[in-house]
């Protein structure tokens, strides 16, 4: 008898919007790479009726669970749910657990954990600290539990003395949104994946923003990712070709990226993301552990990279799901 993988995707709003309607395409990859694979496969949806989720779960009878839960009621917050039923239900599950999921949802509380575990982060204050920024320095308003750069834009980077902005942040919660220090440089996101033998970082992709105009805040935001007919969406690519000259960086990234793999106790699948300095000092600004895995996506483009296949790696994923319950 085959072993059963059931996918679990978020619910999705009548609204939806690309941003979340990606994660239909990351189902319909990860169930053809299960199949091929030689599992049987089926999918359900949860939303924030969890008990409709569990009963669906238990008529199933998965012997695995591919999470693939961004969001419930399309908020971030509630990101660490899914795991968390997974594990009541003591059913093996991609990706990581409750806690690391949790500690990632919340870009504050994942800066504060890379803090105590002495790895560098930018600065960062509470929405309502303003008087403690330096208006010689630029800032952005980030929100706090938000992936796929939702709510994020080159509107949210303003420099210490600007008061309109400064108000514009204080009229913010201060449970869903910060203000962290902007570093102007380079940015990488960097993709992990689950070995028998540990953690692999994929080839580091570096994100190159072509051709923007002095003064235009260099950032992956919201139109970068999702609005095909942005400036930011055309001008933003992804490149694995930064050369010999970045060597000693490398390093140092994929040093860094098995840190927070370690520290985090990150699991299957995981990106960290990097912004560095004009002086080559890399600094972490999020750690996502259920990034995208859609065919555009960054972990799709870092696997080409490194000559893996898309099975190969849902293979990777479920056995280290397996694996960690034995």
């Amino acid at each position: 008898m085959r072993t059963k993988i059931l996918i679990v995707t978020n619910k999705l709003l009548a609204d939806a919007g690309a941003d979340e309607l990606d994660v239909m395409e990351q189902a319909d990859l990860v169930g053809s790479a299960c199949m091929e694979l030689g599992y049987e496969v089926a999918k359900i949806e949860m939303g924030l009726d969890i008990q409709t989720a569990i009963n669906q779960i238990r008529k199933e009878k998965p012997g695995i669970l591919f999470n693939l839960v961004e969001s419930l009621d399309n908020k971030g917050e509630f990101a660490f749910i899914a795991p968390s039923v997974f594990s009541s239900l003591g059913i093996p599950y991609s990706g990581s657990t409750v806690i690391p999921m949790f500690l990632t949802s919340n870009k504050v509380l994942a800066k504060r954990e890379l803090v105590r575990l002495g790895l560098p982060t930018p600065k960062w204050v509470g929405v309502n600290e303003t008087d403690m920024l330096d208006q010689h320095k630029s800032y952005i308003l980030k929100p706090t539990w938000e992936e796929g750069s939702l709510d994020l834009d080159e509107s949210n980077v303003f420099q210490g003395h600007d008061e309109r902005m400064k108000e514009i942040a204080r009229s913010k919660s201060n449970h869903h949104y910060f203000i962290e220090e902007y570093i102007e440089g380079r940015e990488f996101n960097i993709s992990i994946l689950a070995d028998l033998n540990g953690p692999e970082v994929l080839p580091l992709a570096e994100m190159e923003f072509l051709d923007f105009p002095a003064g235009k805040p260099k950032i992956l935001g919201f139109r970068s990712k999702w609005d095909a007919q942005s400036f930011e969406y055309s001008h933003t690519t992804r490149t694995f070709q930064s050369g010999e000259r970045d060597r000693l960086l490398h390093l140092r990234l994929i040093e860094l990226c098995e840190a927070c793999w370690k520290g985090f106790e990150l699991k299957g699948y995981a990106r960290v993301d990097f912004r560095v300095n004009e002086e080559g000092i890399p600094a972490i600004i999020d750690i996502n552990a259920n990034p995208c895995l859609s065919r555009s996506g960054g972990f799709a483009a870092a696997l080409n990279q490194a000559g893996y296949s898309f099975t190969e790696a849902v293979k990777r994923i479920l056995d280290d799901a397996v694996n960690r319950w034995q």
